[in-house]
């Protein structure tokens, strides 16, 4: 590959990998968002089954069924997948700029002009 392509597409991956990260710090703070929403219902229509005399055995089984919960909790999953899903991206950039920057070193020491 000719060494100003290399560079372009460094700067190419560069920038992606800086709106990834952005995108990944975001999906990270949605996540943590699902989450709480997701444990604070739980943990409320547990405690009235348990004021109820639901047995506690019984309670988290039924509950993560119930519409509403089940919602949450796959809105939940998906922000998660999201995720792991940008954390991948960001480390296929990473090794894709290694695996770049390690032809342009090639290239470059490989040139007759250089000194």
């Amino acid at each position: 590959m000719f060494e100003g392509n290399l560079i372009n597409e460094m700067e190419r991956l560069t920038k992606l990998l800086d709106e990834t990260i952005d995108r990944f710090e975001s999906a990270g703070e949605q996540l943590a968002v699902d989450e709480a929403n997701y444990n604070k219902l739980l943990n409320k229509r547990a405690l009235e089954e348990r004021a109820h005399g639901t047995p506690v055995t019984f309670i988290s089984q039924f509950l993560k069924g119930e519409d509403e919960i089940a919602s949450l909790r796959l809105k939940r999953d998906i922000s998660e997948s999201k995720k792991n899903t940008l954390n991948e991206k960001i480390n296929s950039i990473k090794l894709q700029l290694r695996i770049i920057d390690a032809q342009a070193t090639r290239e470059w020491s490989t040139r007759p002009d250089n000194y």
